[in-house]
């Protein structure tokens, strides 16, 4: 067997494996508002919220479904780059395995003792029965 051959049938196995471990990564679009978002088990959404961490307003969330994980990274104060209006927290919700739906997950920014500014929910369902692929 040649190395070429050996070397296309090694990277077939690792596409067939990774294939079936293909976790599913959607971006968000319009973060900042009300939507209701379609999910399968295994998949994860990310966004970016803004937030002014030096002046203290920070998003937070409220989920009750153990089988969705959502975190946010909030940057340290003062870690905001020249010239960069606000900072931005990464979101990310992860779908876990028993995920059936449906779910909303509320987010939520203030500053620590003062009313919310700003919120939004978005509420992710899984689709079940029939359906086509292409879908």
């Amino acid at each position: 067997m040649s190395s070429v051959f050996r070397t296309g049938l090694a990277l077939l196995a690792l596409t067939l494996i990774a294939g079936c471990n293909m976790v599913w990564r959607k971006i968000l679009p319009n973060p900042e508002k009300n939507q209701v978002v379609r999910v399968e088990k295994g998949e994860r959404l990310y966004f970016d919220l803004e937030e002014d961490v030096d002046a203290g307003s920070r998003w937070d969330f409220t989920c009750d479904d153990k089988d969705v994980e959502v975190t946010i990274d909030h940057k340290a104060p003062g870690t905001r780059e020249e010239g960069q209006a606000s900072d931005a927290a990464a979101v990310r919700i992860r779908i876990h395995r028993g995920y059936d739906g449906p779910t909303a997950i509320r987010f939520f920014r203030k500053k620590r003792g003062e009313p919310i500014e700003k919120e939004f929910t978005i509420t992710l369902y899984r689709r079940i029965g029939d359906y086509a692929f292409w879908e």
